[in-house]
């Protein structure tokens, strides 16, 4: 049931990556997609195998709906906060857009420890605290990430 709820979100989320207007080029979301393939990776790995904040099943089908959230679902999810902050033509950043899929990826993540796709060891309020400023930092670096890849773009091609 975990891998198909997992298949589900993930089939959601790019669903509404897909309908949702773009600020960024392709280029941009391929980078905006490494970036925070390699934060998100890294964090959960060191969260789950150094600190042992976050415990995930070994069995197969709840290891492959860990990977394919991992993979798929929050990625997307940050990548729209972030294209939602990105200024285009004219444009002004959208604030609540990105603090609303915040939320959405804090509530997410307390779905995927219901579920028991991943178990915290710790009270709830304190994972709801820890995944909060998690998803923030994600969006934050991902952000100032972006901000600068586009500024360092734009100086190459004036010169």
């Amino acid at each position: 049931m975990q891998l198909a709820l997992s298949a589900l979100f993930a089939w959601l989320a790019i669903i509404l990556f897909s309908i949702v207007p773009k600020r960024l080029s392709i280029l941009d979301l391929v980078f905006l997609y490494c970036v925070i393939f390699i934060l998100t990776t890294a964090s959960y790995t060191i969260f789950d195998v150094n600190l042992r904040v976050v415990t995930i099943s070994r069995a197969p089908s709840i290891s492959f709906a860990t990977i394919l959230t991992r993979l798929v679902t929050i990625p997307v999810l940050i990548m729209m906060a972030v294209d939602a902050l990105q200024p285009s033509e004219g444009r002004q950043p959208n604030w609540l857009t990105a603090i609303a899929i915040w939320l959405v990826l804090t509530v997410f993540d307390w779905v995927l420890d219901l579920l028991k796709i991943i178990t915290y060891r710790n009270s709830f309020v304190w994972h709801a605290l820890t995944t909060s400023i998690v998803y923030l930092g994600f969006i934050v670096i991902s952000w100032g990430l972006t901000r600068w890849y586009r500024s360092s773009d734009r100086k190459n091609v004036q010169l």
